[in-house]
C-alpha cells in the first residue's frame, strides 16, 4: 500500500480524488513518492515500467539530442500523466526526460496494472482522452505560433507569461540565456540578440543573473507584442 504520510501532504483535491478511486487490487501495488527539487523522475530512453501521476509540484519535460542541445518544451502540473502517451502508442521507452522543478509528490502505478484499470474504467478512459487532447491542442498552438511569428515575438510572449504568473510590481526571471533558449527552442545567439533589442528599448532590464520586468515594462511589452504581430500580417 502507498505511504499515507505523503498522501496527507497532497493539497490538490483532484489528485486525492484520483488516488481514492483506484481499485483496491491496484492500489495495493501503488507507491506515493516525494521527489526533491532538481531530481530526475524519468529518463528518456529508459524502459517504461510504471505510469506516474503528478500530485503536487511542477515538473519540466525535456529532450536532449545527440549534439548536446537540451530542449525543454513543457511543464507538468497536477494532475498530469507521465508515460501515458508512450503506453497508448505501444512504445516501450520513455520519449522524454522529466525533472522536478520544485519539490514534487508523485503516484507510481505499475504499467500493466494501469492498462488493466484503463480497459475496465470508462470514466478513466474519458479523462485520459481529455488529457491527451489538451496536450495536443497546446502543442499545436505553440508550433503554429513559432511558425507564424518571429523569435522576438515568442520571447516577449514568454516574458509576459512569466510576469503574469508572479505577484509584485517587479518580477525577476532567474534563468540563463541557455535556459531561456532551451525552453523556447532557440539558439543562444537568437536569445542574446532579442534580449539586447528589448533592453535597448527599455522594455526589460538584463543582468548576468537574469531578466527583470516592472509593471510599466510589462504594459509596454504587451504593446510591443501586438505591434510585432500586426506587422507580420501587413
Amino acid at each position: 500500500m502507498y505511504d499515507s504520510l505523503f498522501y496527507d501532504y497532497i493539497e490538490n483535491q483532484k489528485a486525492k480524488e484520483f488516488i481514492d478511486k483506484i481499485p483496491n487490487k491496484i492500489k495495493s501495488k501503488c507507491k506515493i513518492k516525494r521527489i526533491e527539487q532538481g531530481k530526475i523522475i524519468v529518463l528518456r530512453g529508459n524502459q517504461i515500467k510504471s505510469v506516474f501521476i503528478s500530485c503536487q509540484g511542477i515538473m519540466q519535460v525535456s529532450n536532449e539530442f545527440e549534439n548536446g542541445f537540451v530542449y525543454s518544451f513543457s511543464s507538468v502540473e497536477p494532475i498530469g500523466y507521465i508515460g501515458l502517451m508512450e503506453i497508448m502508442a505501444n512504445k516501450r521507452e520513455y520519449t522524454s526526460t522529466l525533472k522536478a522543478s520544485t519539490e514534487c509528490i508523485i503516484l507510481e502505478i505499475p504499467k500493466e496494472d494501469f492498462k488493466k484499470w484503463l480497459n475496465s474504467d470508462h470514466q478513466l478512459t474519458l479523462d485520459i482522452l481529455k488529457f491527451i487532447s489538451n496536450i495536443m491542442y497546446e502543442q499545436s498552438l505553440k508550433t503554429g505560433e513559432v511558425l507564424a511569428y518571429p523569435s522576438i515575438c515568442i520571447l516577449i510572449s514568454y516574458l509576459i507569461s512569466v510576469f503574469e504568473s508572479k505577484d509584485g510590481d517587479t518580477v525577476f526571471l532567474e534563468k540563463t540565456r541557455e535556459e531561456i533558449g532551451s525552453i523556447l527552442g532557440f539558439s543562444i545567439r537568437t536569445i542574446n540578440r532579442n534580449l539586447k533589442e528589448l533592453k535597448e528599448e527599455e522594455l526589460i532590464s538584463v543582468s548576468r543573473k537574469g531578466v527583470s520586468i516592472t509593471s510599466e515594462q510589462f504594459i509596454k511589452l504587451s504593446g510591443k507584442l501586438e505591434k510585432v504581430k500586426k506587422s507580420k500580417h501587413t
